[in-house]
């Protein structure tokens, strides 16, 4: 019973991922790190000019970062649920994350969840 519940958490934490475009995020803060090293090494900028970009920069980057944290808690959250469970449901032994079973199928199903996406993409692209 642990285990279908486990291959569940990590199907609804790979969905979850999926729309929580956490790659995209790390992509944008990339180029706002990037755009920050730029104005603060160009020399032909004043000094009023580089302060109001950089603080621009950097708000826009705090944004990212909490986008980052947020998607990275949803990714978390299903297995998060796992320890609520426990107290309505006192027979669910939460030690099985730390077993090798709990670590080996929530890694293959996460697999296998790619390759299934990847084909049924590619199968309704022909259509």
């Amino acid at each position: 019973m642990i285990y279908l519940l486990l291959i569940i958490l990590t199907v609804l934490s790979c969905i979850l991922f999926e729309y929580s475009k956490v790659p995209n995020t790390l992509k944008a803060l990339k180029a706002a790190y990037a755009l920050q090293f730029k104005v603060m090494s160009d020399k032909s900028i004043f000094d009023e000019v580089k302060q109001k970009m950089l603080l621009s920069q950097i708000s826009k980057q705090l944004v990212l970062l909490a986008k980052l944290i947020f998607g990275i808690f949803l990714f978390v959250a299903p297995f998060l649920c796992l320890f609520i469970l426990q107290r309505f449901w006192p027979s669910l032994n939460t030690d099985i994350l730390t077993t090798w079973y709990g670590i080996l199928i929530p890694v293959v199903t996460a697999a296998l969840y790619i390759l299934l996406k990847r084909n049924y993409g590619k199968l309704f692209d022909k259509r």
